[in-house]
């Protein structure tokens, strides 16, 4: 059986090849069941197993046989969407400290981000490229 190509855009790079092998929906699930933690995929889970009660008899073995005896940190990609929110205010015309009660988080942190979102100035040439 081959999968139709999916698109990894915006998915964090540690789950991506587990979205190119075995779907999006996968890789989703894995970030919604085990979203900032390190999991140990055993090679042969027992059916009581964490990742079979999370994802499915038919979706965790085949992951647990892709990824079996490996250890990966699954991000819980909430950085991704914060930086989006926070991109989308400031194009707002809303100032640091305002973001920052919107979105409930430091105006230390709105900085990091915007800061963040300045070093990704497509306009911003690249030191190091030849």
């Amino acid at each position: 059986m081959t999968r139709a190509p999916v698109s990894t855009d915006g998915l964090p790079e540690s789950l991506i090849d587990v979205a190119e092998t075995l779907g999006l929906r996968v890789a989703l699930r894995m970030i919604e069941a085990f979203g900032g933690q390190e999991v140990k995929f055993p090679k042969s889970p027992r059916p009581d197993h964490p990742i079979i009660k999370a994802l499915g008899e038919e979706d965790g073995l085949a992951l647990c046989k892709f990824l079996g005896g490996g250890v990966i940190y699954v991000p819980h990609a909430r950085a991704r969407a914060m930086r989006r929110q926070v991109d989308l205010l400031a194009d707002q015309g809303l100032t640091r400290a305002q973001i920052a009660r919107r979105l409930g988080i430091s105006q230390r942190h709105v900085r990091r981000v915007a800061n963040g979102r300045a070093a990704r100035d497509p306009n911003q040439g690249d030191l190091f490229q030849q």
